[in-house]
């Protein structure tokens, strides 16, 4: 980008070419390029860069209006400002066919040279202000690329933080559920082993040829068959359970959209998060109406009470022998309001205002990585196109207000639509 001022002088009279060359030689940073003629005039600008154009209009061969009509047909010297110079053409006329030429200027001949020089210093000015722009513009616009890069850079981060999040607090749901299905599968093969001995002792009975009792036979079948019941009960929490993870576990790794009951959805992940807590003082209780039919992100939803459960229980009852999580739903026409409440210590004012920032965590250097209530934010406000707040709870602890659409919003459905 240049920064002097390119001025073309086109005149066939060399003493006017250097009148002028020597008047313009006062302004600073302005260079002269002369021509003497129409066509030579027009070849200068194919070699230079010229800024300024003072074109004579009388000049043998091709005169100034033609050459300024050329200049108007190519895209390069079309915005080129032409200042015509004239001692014969003074009619009205002359001058505004001149304009309809494209000319900026019209100057008559003898030209005071204070009017002359303060014209062309107007057109260096504008010149000057047109580099100025240009280059604010081209720094903007690589600004603007940085910038790009940055928040493809951040977007990059951010779903990587949240994906190691869902695998985060799918791995703790995988260590409750493992902890939780010990117990019927003890239970099982406690009964199953039972059940073996007698088994084994009934086999005996009969091999020993003296025959085998109605009493001992009934004994038989009564072990067997509280044996066969407990099994049952024992096989039957262990496949709800494993039937409740799987669908966690499908829609914490996933943002498919799919039709869903919100209650049996939440149900899911409450009993798997409750496991967890079975031999905690905390308790989880549910009010939510059977029925209310979404059809949105279940995935980011199990994440989100998940979320708000363990921050209930990490922050809300620190130190505590004792926590109430009470989670409520509610329709509000096409809008489903949850609300997540607890009895714990509550929120001071600062952490309040601070809790959805990103990395901001009450317990720095203790486990948190305060970035679930962050993803929390984002993917209420994002993906599933709601609001989220927090409020301090009537009495003690904190309330989180999730308002959500049943339907979730268009921009947001790249995912394919499946049925529960």
């Amino acid at each position: 980008m240049a920064d002097t001022f390119n001025v073309l002088i086109a005149d066939d009279n060399p003493g006017n070419r250097a009148t002028l060359r020597a008047l313009l030689s006062r302004l600073p940073a302005c260079t002269v390029v002369e021509a003497g003629s129409g066509e030579a005039a027009l070849l200068k600008t194919v070699e230079t860069s010229i800024h300024l154009i003072l074109l004579d209009m009388h000049m043998p061969g091709m005169d100034g209006f033609e050459t300024a009509r050329r200049l108007q047909m190519t895209e390069r010297t079309r915005t080129i400002p032409v200042v015509f110079i004239t001692a014969g053409y003074r009619a009205d006329e002359f001058a505004a066919h001149g304009y309809a030429m494209g000319a900026a200027d019209y100057l008559v001949k003898p030209i005071e040279d204070n009017l002359l020089l303060n014209r062309v210093r107007q057109y260096q000015h504008l010149h000057e202000r047109e580099l100025t722009l240009e280059r604010c513009t081209s720094g903007l616009e690589a600004s603007n690329v940085e910038l790009r890069q940055a928040l493809e850079r951040l977007h990059m981060a951010q779903d990587k933080l949240v994906q190691s999040e869902k695998l985060a607090a799918l791995g703790a749901i995988v260590a409750a559920v493992a902890h939780e299905l010990n117990t019927p599968i003890g239970n099982c093969m406690t009964v199953a082993s039972t059940l073996d001995d007698k088994i084994v002792e009934f086999e005996r009975a009969l091999a020993d040829g003296s025959g085998v009792k109605r009493s001992q036979l009934q004994d038989y079948l009564a072990v067997s068959r509280t044996a066969t019941q407990l099994m049952l009960r024992g096989l039957g929490r262990t496949a709800d359970l494993v039937d409740s993870f799987k669908q966690v576990a499908v829609d914490h790794t996933s943002s498919q959209r799919r039709r869903f009951d919100l209650k049996q959805n939440i149900d899911s992940i409450v009993a798997l998060m409750y496991a967890g807590l079975r031999k905690t003082p905390y308790r989880i209780t549910m009010d939510i109406p059977e029925g209310i039919g979404m059809e949105s992100y279940p995935g980011p939803i199990d994440q989100i009470i998940s979320n708000l459960i363990n921050n209930s229980v990490v922050h809300g009852f620190a130190g505590r022998s004792h926590g109430e999580i009470l989670i409520r739903a509610e329709t509000e026409g096409e809008y489903v309001r949850l609300m997540h409440s607890d009895d714990g210590c509550g929120m001071s004012d600062d952490v309040r205002q601070q809790v959805f920032d990103p990395f901001f965590t009450t317990r720095l250097g203790k486990g948190s990585s305060g970035l679930g209530m962050n993803i929390c934010y984002n993917l209420v406000t994002g993906l599933l196109g709601g609001s989220i707040e927090v409020r301090n709870n009537a009495g003690c602890g904190s309330l989180f207000v999730v308002q959500l659409p049943k339907v979730a919003p268009a921009m947001a459905a790249a995912a394919p639509l499946v049925h529960a």
